[in-house]
This record gives structure tokens, sequence and C-alpha cells, in this order.
């Protein structure tokens, strides 16, 4: 069970993938609600740059996510330098389809063993990596996870991207009520279409992408609200932050029932 949090205490945030687009953004808003964050990614360069911007108390700091030595070592040094760290935002990601291939193209001609372990390593390795590093902080009591709209609705232009974010929403189901027994709570952030970097050209002039601030805003929400999901769409500014209830499975009910053996 996670220690209490004292009222008086200010939160701290550790953000993945905060060095722009939608953690850079969430970083931005957790500053302006009063909370410290401790920003994470690769790109040390604009990584540095938004952080500067943000200011003190705020902090940047590298981390691969792909390597669980790494992330062990970060959560430490975390509650090491401000006492304490409540939420992690576990928000770093990568996509494989190249940019500038045709929207319509054979994704078979460029599936990679190199492509799948990328893709595979941030998206899903780093979450892993990150849930059981946030489980070493005694004060963490949040853990959100941002998946992707292709994580319900599969994208056909990049099979691996998919795969991975499906893993994610899988792994979020799974762990949130054990999770949730520990005093932590799990909220896993499906976007749709994001105008980040990530966004191939040729995507975002036949897609209309929504801003990466309006993730950063249902994120916040997600900080506050009493509602649970743990999954959550958040696909248009239009439609907002919803809870994505998973359909069941026709035929399953009381199949996977678990019951004890007489003593």
């Amino acid at each position: 069970m996670t220690q209490a949090t004292n009222s008086n205490e200010t939160r701290v945030a550790l953000i993945t993938g905060a060095a722009a687009g939608i953690g850079a953004d969430t970083a931005r808003a957790f500053a302006a609600t009063g909370i410290t964050v401790v920003g994470f990614d690769v790109d040390d360069e604009q990584g540095r740059r938004t952080f500067a911007e943000i200011g003190a108390p705020h902090a940047y700091r590298t981390l691969d996510v792909r390597d669980s030595m790494q992330w062990k070592a970060a959560v430490a040094a975390v509650v090491a330098d401000f006492g304490r760290l409540d939420i992690v935002y576990l928000n770093a990601g990568v996509m494989t389809r190249p940019k500038g291939n045709p929207l319509l193209d054979d994704a078979l001609e460029w599936l990679t063993p190199q492509g799948y372990r990328k893709v595979m390593g941030v998206n899903l390795d780093g979450v892993v990596f990150g849930v059981i590093a946030a489980l070493t902080a005694p004060t963490v009591s949040q853990i959100i996870i941002t998946a992707s709209g292709a994580a319900v609705l599969p994208l056909a232009m990049d099979p691996y991207y998919t795969a991975s974010k499906y893993a994610v929403l899988g792994l979020g189901l799974s762990l949130h009520e054990a999770l949730d027994k520990r005093g932590i709570r799990l909220d896993v952030i499906c976007p749709g279409a994001i105008g980040t970097s990530m966004a191939a050209p040729d995507i975002v002039a036949m897609v209309k992408q929504e801003s990466p601030a309006f993730v950063a805003d249902c994120v916040v929400k997600l900080i506050s609200m009493k509602e649970r999901g743990p999954i959550w769409l958040a696909f248009t500014e239009k439609q907002g932050l919803r809870r994505y209830d998973v359909p069941g499975v026709p035929g399953m009910s009381g199949a996977l029932d678990v019951t004890e053996k007489a003593p």
C-alpha cells in the first residue's frame, strides 16, 4: 500500500517523452497546477530547451525507456532529489512506418525485425519497465499510460505500432485491479490523430490533427477526477475525454471463473 500523500506537500510527477509534443504540453500543464515535473527523454537538446522554458523547480533528465536499469536509477534519483514521486506518466512512443510512404502502401514491404524491436522496446518495454520502477517509489499514487486510438481501431498503415498499443491496453486492463489494491490508480489514455513530430507529413495532410495540448488537458483531468476507467479515449476536442468500456466476448461469460477447491 502506498503512503498517504500530505495535502500540504507539492506533488511530483515523472513524464517520459517529455521533450516535445504531448509530454512537453503535459509538463507545462502540470506545472501550471503546482505539480513539480521531472521530464525524461532521449532528445536532450529539445528537452533542455523545453524545461528551461518551464523553469525551476522543474527539471529535465535523460532516460532510455528501453533500459530497465536506467528506469530503476531514474525513479530512485527523483525520490532522492525531490523527496517523493506521486504521478508517473508513461508517454514515450515511436512509430515504425517510414515517413513519406504512401498511406495505402504495402506494409509488408518495410516490416523488419529491427523496426519491430524498436517500436516494442519503446512502446511496450518502456511501459512495463516504467510500471515496475514506479512501484519502488513509496508515495506513488497514480500511473498514466499513453496508448493510442490504434489500440481499439487497428491502424493498417503501421501494424507493429498497432500491436504495441494493443499490448499496452491489455497490460492496463490486466494490472489496474492489482495496482488499485496497492492504492495506485492506473489510467490508459488513447489519443486519436494528434499533431506531433510522430505524425508523418502525408498523414497530417489527409487526417485532421488535434493539438497535443488537448491530450495534456485530458491527462490533467485524470489526476483529479473520481470516475474510474481504466481506459479512456481522447479522439477529438469536440468529443472530449471519454471512458472506454471494452466489449465483452460472446460466450466467454463465466468461462474464466476461478473456483477454490474444497479442503
